[in-house]
């Protein structure tokens, strides 16, 4: 049997997923290990996701150590947003959507993230990943991105020997070994923090292109899925009305 851990993404909302995690260690007992063979996710879950992975040997300590990771983060130590890069910010997307970030030095984003690549970087042992594959604690684990030139909807996973990459449509899985760069592609909110270059590409916030956020821990190997969703679910259907006009920039934002 193959149990696997999907972790969606939804910003601050990933700290509601510590919870149910919280209850799942109470289930087991002191010093079990980790009860899922795959853990996949994606934005905020790729934070939450990785660090159960570094610490596989130990479900309640890896779980603590997620909540400590929510409980640090705090403004200072997420983003960094100078007078100057505020007022400069609007200006910059304005020359991006002719110049296609030609001569650009860094990403275009309205605040910079170094704050939280430090946090994970203390937070996470990365290199423990491999140590608990090794030893059998955990098969794979995977964080999903989007990708800016290719569209495409690429799961980033490391595992044992045998779990092979996969391209189907605009879902790749690409063998690797998982890095704090990897978590910040996963989690960079378009236009709000910036993009990540993993070899040749640059990578945004994983929810927007992963139509079928299940298929990846599928594709490594899992017979049994369990979900930790963040978003509301929907009870009653929206009703539709004529719309009067055509829709204004920022409904049009608020689909991508």
């Amino acid at each position: 049997m193959k149990p696997a851990l999907v972790l969606s993404g939804g910003g601050a909302r990933g700290a509601y997923q510590v919870g149910v995690l919280k209850a799942i260690a109470d289930l087991h007992a002191k010093n079990t290990r980790n009860p899922f063979s795959i853990i996949s996710g994606t934005s905020a879950g790729a934070i939450n996701a990785v660090a159960l992975a570094a610490s596989a040997n130990n479900f309640r300590l890896a779980v603590k150590k997620v909540e400590k990771i929510w409980s640090s983060l705090h403004v200072d130590n997420v983003y960094r947003a100078g007078t100057w890069d505020l007022l400069s910010g609007p200006g910059r997307l304005l020359v991006s959507m002719f110049n296609q970030g030609i001569g650009r030095r860094r990403p275009l984003s309205l605040l910079n993230n170094d704050p939280l690549r430090e946090l994970l970087n203390q937070s996470i042992q990365f290199k423990n990943i491999q140590k608990r594959i090794d030893k059998g604690y955990l098969d794979a684990v995977g964080v999903s991105a989007t990708g800016y030139m290719s569209g495409e909807s690429v799961t980033f996973f490391q595992g044992r020997p045998g779990i092979e990459k996969w391209r189907q449509g605009r879902r790749v899985g690409v063998p690797t070994r998982l890095e704090v760069g990897h978590i910040l592609g996963s989690s960079a909110i378009p236009l709000v923090l910036p993009p990540e270059k993993i070899s040749r590409e640059y990578f945004g916030d994983g929810a927007l292109r992963q139509l079928a956020p299940i298929s990846p821990v599928i594709r490594m190997g899992a017979d049994r899925v369990l979900v930790i969703g963040v978003s509301g679910n929907v009870t009653n259907v929206p009703r539709r009305e004529q719309e009067t006009h055509s829709p204004s920039l920022a409904q049009m934002i608020g689909h991508v």
